[in-house]
């Protein structure tokens, strides 16, 4: 019993963690590529930046996908305890 539970806590830890450095490296790129920049002449750095952006954005929206995966994984095998006719 326990250990059907494992992977979907797990992947909601992971979500978290990948959810969180993805809007850091997001925030990252705003702050650092875009507000500190304004009005300087050189604006290079919104491009090279942009890794950070990328790297932000998949990492956020992978972490929200395994996090929705792990949330109705969750879901489903609470209603397996409840029901135990299925």
């Amino acid at each position: 019993m326990k250990t059907k539970k494992a992977l979907p806590y797990g992947a909601l830890v992971i979500s978290g963690l990948l959810t969180l450095t993805g809007t850091a490296c997001i925030v990252t790129y705003v702050l650092e590529a875009v507000v500190a920049r304004i009005g300087e002449g050189d604006q290079s750095l919104m491009f090279w930046y942009l890794p950070f952006l990328f790297i932000g954005l998949i990492g956020l929206l992978i972490g929200i996908g395994i996090g929705i995966w792990g949330v109705t994984r969750l879901k489903k095998l609470r209603q397996q305890d409840i029901n135990p006719d299925n």
